[in-house]
């Protein structure tokens, strides 16, 4: 029990560093299209601009779940949700999975949490097709490159949060798998990202609108 009380506290003290990093945008490296099917090779992760500290744990997995309306939306219109490795897409648009850990991930204080990777949201009936990747976890929410129909439209914060609502959850003891994270931690449509569906499918997705739940789990036991 104290070693667990000890790995909660590291992730607590992770989750303030990342909050702690500024909003400014990070620099990404060149992004190579996939080729539009899950598990697509992965791309070259941006370029440092400051400190590289290990990821909060050894391994672990995280589940990006869209909200039901998001789900409904995107099978109604025959949307279809890619990844882009080493995230991989679910099966009827429910969501993305992604592995976490120190082998991809890492701290930046500089810049955020990081991830690589991402998914594309391909808008059949619209012809767009927008590649989210090279995220980082910030304070004020999501930040990501963006590409649309292939043209980068530099870093975008694509998704908010609010502090107040996951930060007690992050410590979450999750002993059946083995370590810690939170199970529920709401994310939602950031005004750039409302922006953009409008303009792009005519599709009214406000800003604030719930967008998404990540469960998240960092395993420190086999």
């Amino acid at each position: 029990m104290r070693a667990l009380v000890r790995v909660a506290q590291t992730i607590v003290i992770g989750a303030v560093v990342f909050a702690a990093a500024p909003v400014s945008a990070a620099h990404a490296g060149p992004f190579q299209p996939p080729s539009g099917v899950a598990g697509a090779p992965s791309i070259p992760p941006p370029s440092a601009s400051c400190f590289r500290f290990p990821y909060f744990g050894p391994k672990g997995h995280a589940n990006f779940d869209f909200g039901s309306d998001i789900v409904k939306l995107f099978n109604e219109r025959g949307v279809q949700v890619e990844g882009i490795a080493p995230i991989e897409a679910k099966p009827g648009n429910k969501g993305i999975y992604m592995p976490i850990g120190w082998k991809q991930d890492h701290i930046d204080p500089c810049n955020g949490v990081y991830y690589p990777g991402g998914f594309i949201v391909n808008d059949v009936k619209s012809g767009h097709k927008v590649a989210i990747h090279d995220i980082y976890l910030r304070a004020d929410g999501t930040h990501a490159q963006v590409e649309i129909d292939g043209q980068p439209q530099g870093e975008q914060l694509v998704a908010t949060y609010k502090l107040h609502e996951f930060a007690w959850n992050v410590p979450t003891p999750r002993p059946l798998e083995g370590g810690i994270g939170p199970k529920y931690w709401p994310f939602y449509t950031s005004a750039y990202l409302s922006r953009t569906v409008k303009d792009l499918t005519g599709i009214s997705l406000n800003e604030g609108d719930y967008l998404a739940n990540l469960d998240a789990v960092v395993q420190y036991v086999p």
